[in-house]
């Protein structure tokens, strides 16, 4: 009796095995394709040219003159940008004195955005190797590597003993090296007498303890002259003017003070020497005699840019932007009238102090509802929440206060439509605000800690009640938070 129980469970079994197998009977025999039709090429068919366009290319006064303004556009002909020839000569003799000497050094060059820091290290650099790509130069009789890092692009901060120790040897290491790594070649050497490291924006390699910089400059100190064969000469450039001092104390007392070079903001003459320069460098030598005139721009037009330069940020980029856009206004206006294209350096409408003044308002006249205008969803909330906390409480209020009364006043009034912001979160938000100067923040202790709480400071808006009144009026959830009694 098992058996044949046995037996019937195994026929039902199989015959259920045989129901599920014929699944594919109903399938397609081969997979889904999307079904191809022929396509016919008619060789005699001619295109329309109604809707093409081609690009201008255009070779006018205007675009040569623009040219000279963009951004990254270089002048060969010059050993030194106008205005820095003391810093070109400074920074000239200190290579030189330690590729001479055979010795270890560090520079340190600061000073503000656009003030041609890069500009005359690269400049310096390109007339010292004369513009070529070896591995290896002869410089002052001595063989010289040199080398240069944006420290932007390294990652982290470690990494640039990777990209230094890639660089002197040549080739792409699976292994990734490290300080270690780099003392070693250079205390045993290969053939290289120098090796010179420019690392640009070099504050994107502090780190919490400065490990990484206080090795870099222990390398290029002069008490490492009689330890490597091939010396380091290190040049860093950053905006920071106090980096050595501010992070890095140990230095001053192992005896690693680096030299130092300042760039001083672009007074209005310099930038008006550095227009003017590059505008007669659009004319001929031999029209240049002939021609005693500043081409394209007006020189009272030239002043109102210096000025407005020099006073606001002293930052040469601004100027160069300012004179790029004021030179495409004429242009647009001008190619309603004429051709362009026929208009030489001697007859081409210039650039007036109207156009200048129309550029300048443009881009210095940073107005509170600009400001508004750039913030996103959530720091316009934020917004919203101060001037309504304000708006009921004469008490000061801090960034913690803030928060709290923001994470109450949104689930009351927006309904969790704009979520849920985490402290870390919102302390973004309040940086970037600040960053905008919608918003002041200040101190409200006296006494110095050496410790930055951002939620202890006080906060306050810097744009006026109109502005984000009239900034907000299109989205109902910040007319709730703005106009809702939290009382």
């Amino acid at each position: 009796m098992p058996n044949m129980k046995r037996s019937a469970q195994h026929l039902e079994t199989s015959s259920k095995r045989r129901a599920l197998q014929p699944v594919s009977a109903n399938q397609l025999a081969t997979p889904p394709t999307t079904p191809e039709k022929k396509s016919v090429i008619d060789l005699g068919l001619q295109l329309s040219k109604q809707g093409v366009r081609k690009l201008d290319f255009s070779d006018s006064v205007y675009a040569k003159a623009k040219g000279v303004f963009q951004r990254g556009a270089r002048d060969e002909t010059r050993d030194c940008l106008v205005g820095r020839e003391e810093e070109a000569h400074k920074f000239t003799s200190f290579l030189k004195t330690s590729i001479v000497e055979n010795k270890c050094n560090s520079l340190y060059i600061s000073g503000p955005p656009g003030t041609g820091k890069t500009a005359q290290v690269n400049l310096s650099l390109d007339r010292l190797t004369g513009g070529s790509q070896k591995h290896v130069y002869d410089l002052y009789s001595r063989k010289v590597q040199v080398m240069r890092v944006n420290c932007m692009t390294v990652g982290r901060a470690e990494n640039v003993f990777h990209e230094i120790y890639c660089h002197v040897t040549g080739q792409n290491h699976g292994r990734r090296k490290t300080f270690d790594d780099v003392y070693e070649y250079l205390t045993s050497g290969c053939n290289v007498d120098s090796l010179v490291v420019m690392l640009d924006e070099m504050d994107y390699l502090i780190t919490k303890d400065q490990q990484v910089l206080f090795q870099l400059f222990q390398c290029a100190s002069t008490l490492k002259s009689l330890v490597f064969l091939t010396k380091l000469v290190l040049v860093g450039i950053s905006n920071a003017l106090d980096l050595t001092d501010k992070f890095l104390p140990r230095l001053r007392s192992n005896g690693y003070t680096p030299e130092s070079l300042q760039f001083l903001p672009y007074t209005g003459e310099q930038v008006r020497q550095v227009i003017i320069s590059k505008l007669r460098s659009l004319v001929d030598k031999e029209n240049a005699d002939s021609m005693s005139e500043i081409p394209i721009m007006h020189p009272v037009a030239i002043q109102l840019c210096c000025k407005k330069c020099a006073a606001v940020t002293g930052d040469l980029r601004k100027a160069f932007d300012i004179c790029y856009k004021s030179i495409e206004l004429v242009e647009r206006q001008t190619k309603q009238q004429t051709a362009v294209d026929k208009l030489t350096f001697a007859n081409a409408p210039k650039v007036l102090i109207n156009h200048v003044a129309q550029v300048c308002a443009a881009t210095f006249g940073d107005t509170s509802q600009s400001k508004i205008k750039s913030l996103n969803l959530l720091q316009k909330a934020v917004l919203c929440c101060l001037f309504n906390h304000d708006r009921s409480s004469s008490s000061t209020l801090t960034v913690n206060k803030l928060f709290d009364f923001y994470t109450k006043h949104t689930a009351q009034v927006a309904d969790m439509m704009l979520g849920t912001l985490r402290k870390g979160e919102f302390l973004e938000i309040i940086s970037a605000m600040e960053a905008s100067s919608v918003i002041v923040l200040a101190s409200t202790s006296r006494t110095c800690t050496g410790l930055v709480d951002v939620g202890s400071k006080s906060v306050r808006p810097n744009v006026s009640y109109d502005d984000i009144s009239r900034a907000i009026q299109d989205v109902g959830v910040l007319r709730r938070l703005f106009n809702h009694s939290s009382i």
